[in-house]
């Protein structure tokens, strides 16, 4: 029951939401339709990447999904912590490992052996908007241990205007979510998965496309 209160949540409100008031353009979702399990991954500016993410995603996909989130931001209280595991499913990862406790490597990979999907954003945190930081490494780790496993790569374009990194203020403006098609990159070592990833994602964007992410166009 939870689950179909979150989907048609996502449904009924929040994709509307999306489309018509802050004015987000999905594109391509039917890539979710033949593939079972998988990995989205994505460029990361805002809070609303990952919003926009699991709203685009069909039901059956959608109850599956982990959302991967820093505990210590989201999980700061025993509230915020269960509006992520309500919204998003959210695991939370501790970004200081404590001695003894299982990585997050290791719980990332615990949750694709039981059959679940995730949504991950390989640099690691929301960055300047604009700016792409460094790939962190887990999320290639986590593809070539999983062989079976794809990625989804996703453009996300506008969301680092809309709700930039420390901001409050949500300014409606014109965002795209661009869904690239399942990539198994097996039989690679990490670094080349890694650049896979990458290259995947910026492929979404169109040649010559200004940055949405940010005010000023150079």
């Amino acid at each position: 029951m939870k689950d179909l209160l979150l989907y048609l949540f996502y449904q009924l409100i929040v994709r509307p939401w999306l489309t018509l008031i802050i004015g987000v353009r999905f594109s391509n979702r039917q890539v979710f339709d033949n593939v079972r399990q998988f990995i989205v991954v994505a460029n990361h500016n805002s809070h609303f990447d990952m919003v926009s993410i699991m709203a685009a995603l069909p039901w059956r996909k959608l109850k599956n999904t982990r959302g991967v989130a820093a505990a210590d931001y989201f999980g700061k209280t025993s509230f915020s912590a269960r509006l992520m595991n309500f919204f998003f499913h959210a695991i939370l990862i501790e970004r200081h490992r404590k001695e003894g406790a299982p990585s997050a490597i290791e719980i990332l990979d615990g949750h694709l052996k039981a059959g679940k999907s995730l949504v991950l954003f390989p640099e690691g945190t929301r960055g300047q908007a604009g700016v792409i930081a460094d790939f962190k490494k887990g999320v290639a780790i986590l593809l070539r241990d999983n062989p079976g496993i794809p990625f989804i790569p996703v453009y996300l374009d506008g969301f680092g205007r809309v709700l930039p990194k420390d901001k409050w203020l949500i300014i409606p403006l014109v965002c795209k979510v661009r869904f690239g098609e399942p990539v198994y990159p097996a039989g690679q070592d990490v670094d080349e998965i890694l650049e896979k990833v990458r290259d995947a994602i910026f492929k979404l964007k169109d040649k010559d496309e200004r940055d949405r992410n940010v005010f000023d166009y150079k």
